[in-house]
C-alpha cells in the first residue's frame, strides 16, 4: 500500500512539474493546477508515510513476540527437565512463534530474529548436549534416573506413579516424538518447517544422529523396537513398525 501512495504521490508531483512548464510556456493561464498537484503530492507522500510507520510498528510487535515466545520455550526446558506436557508445551510455542515470526516485514527487525534465533538454537544444544550426563536414552523416556539402562527407563515409563491409573502406558511419560522433531528441527533445519507438528523423524534422518545425538538415536530405536506396557517390555511386530 505505502509504494502505491508513494507512484500516486510522484505521479501528482510530475503533473505539477509538467504544469509549471506549461504556465512558464504560456500554454496555462495560471498556477491553480500545479498547486492543486503539488498539494496531491504531499497529501500522498504523507499518508505513504503513515502506512510505512504502521507497518514497522506490526512488523515490531510481531518480531517482539516471537522473541518473547522463543524465550519461553527455553525457560520451559532450560533446566533438562524431561516433563512430557512441559516438552510438548514447549514445541508448540516455539511452532507459534515460528508462525509469528513470518509476519515480520521489516528488513532489520528480520535480521535481528536471525541473530536471535541463532542465539535460541544454541541454548536448545546445550540444553540437548549428548555430552552432557543427564541426556541419555533413558532421559528420553522421562525417567528419573537418566543412568538407567534403556530397557528399564523404557518399563518403568509405563508404571503409573501414585494415584495415576494402574493401565497407565509408556506414552504417559516419554518424550513426544512429535515436540523433538519439531524442538530438532529448529535447531538443526530451520528452512524446513512445513507443519512440523504433523512430522517426525525420518529413517534417514535417525540414521544421521547416530553420529549427531547417540542418545536420541538410541532413543528413537529402542522405541520403534519396544512397546512398554505396564512395566514391561513387548517387542513391535513388523506390522506395527
Amino acid at each position: 500500500m505505502k509504494w502505491v501512495l508513494r507512484i500516486l504521490g510522484w505521479l501528482f508531483f510530475l503533473a505539477a512539474f509538467g504544469s509549471l512548464i506549461l504556465y512558464f510556456q504560456h500554454k496555462l493561464t495560471n498556477v491553480i493546477p500545479a498547486a492543486t498537484f503539488s498539494a496531491l503530492f504531499g497529501v500522498f507522500l504523507n499518508e505513504s508515510s503513515k502506512v510505512a510507520d504502521k507497518q514497522t510498528q506490526r512488523s515490531k510487535f510481531f518480531l517482539e513476540q516471537s522473541l518473547a515466545g522463543f524465550e519461553h520455550t527455553i525457560n520451559l526446558v532450560s533446566d533438562r527437565n524431561n516433563n512430557r506436557r512441559k516438552w510438548i508445551s514447549a514445541a508448540r510455542i516455539l511452532q507459534q512463534s515460528l508462525e509469528l515470526s513470518k509476519r515480520i516485514t521489516e528488513n532489520e527487525h528480520k535480521s535481528i530474529l536471525q541473530m536471535e534465533m541463532d542465539r535460541y538454537r544454541h541454548q536448545l544444544w546445550e540444553i540437548l548436549n549428548p555430552y552432557n550426563e543427564r541426556i541419555t536414552p533413558a532421559f528420553f523416556y522421562g525417567a528419573s534416573d537418566s543412568s538407567l539402562d534403556i530397557n528399564e527407563a523404557a518399563k518403568q515409563s509405563s508404571l503409573p506413579t501414585v494415584g495415576e491409573p494402574q493401565d497407565r502406558l509408556s506414552s504417559v511419560h516419554n518424550l513426544s516424538d512429535k515436540s523433538l522433531f519439531l524442538i530438532w528441527s529448529f535447531m538443526e533445519f530451520p528452512e524446513n518447517y512445513a507443519d512440523p507438528l504433523h512430522k517426525t523423524f525420518s529413517q534417514e534422518q535417525i540414521k544421521k544422529l547416530e553420529l549427531q545425538h547417540q542418545p536420541l538415536y538410541e532413543y528413537l530405536e529402542h522405541k520403534h523396537t519396544y512397546h512398554s506396557v505396564a512395566g514391561k517390555l513387548h517387542k513391535l511386530s513388523e506390522k506395527d513398525e
